[in-house]
This record gives structure tokens, sequence and C-alpha cells, in this order.
């Protein structure tokens, strides 16, 4: 599901795909995921031409238990779909 991380410092983006050889792009997918991570308190949105970019701009205030929420957000929405067999 994941086809491309990228970003500089804390903005950071995680290009969604359906499939990795035709890039077919996870527009559904990424909408769930940001509203299943708000849910748990994580802040995200969609992005690019195709919506299918996870983008997270985090506050100035971001540490170590931040990115703990984040990552532990991130892995349960990911986990999730995998059992629908969406991911």
């Amino acid at each position: 599901l994941i086809g491309d991380v990228r970003g500089r410092g804390l903005f950071s983006g995680i290009e969604l795909v359906r499939d990795r050889a035709t890039l077919d792009p996870a527009t559904e997918e990424a909408g769930w995921i940001v509203n299943h991570i708000r849910q748990q308190g994580v802040l995200a949105s969609t992005d690019g031409p195709l919506d299918n970019v996870l983008k997270f701009k985090p506050p100035m205030v971001f540490g170590l238990n931040e990115a703990d929420i984040l990552c532990d957000a991130l892995e349960t929405a990911f986990a999730e779909l995998a059992a629908r067999g969406r991911a």
C-alpha cells in the first residue's frame, strides 16, 4: 500500500498505491486512514493531484511522545485496512 515516503524535516508525506507496478492510487484508503487516525487524535490530510498522499504537518512541539502516538495510530489504521483486505 505504501508506494513512496517523501518530505523534509517533519513535513512529510506517504504516497499510497494499490499496486506498486501500476502505481494505481489508493485514494479511498488514504481518506479512510486520515479519518481513522483523526479519531485517535492525530491530524493529517490527503494531498497530491490524486488525493492519495497522507500529509503530516506536526506542530513545533512534536516530541517522542507525539511520534509514538502518530506511529501507533498509523500502525492500527494499516492493520485494520489489511484485516479488511484493502491493504
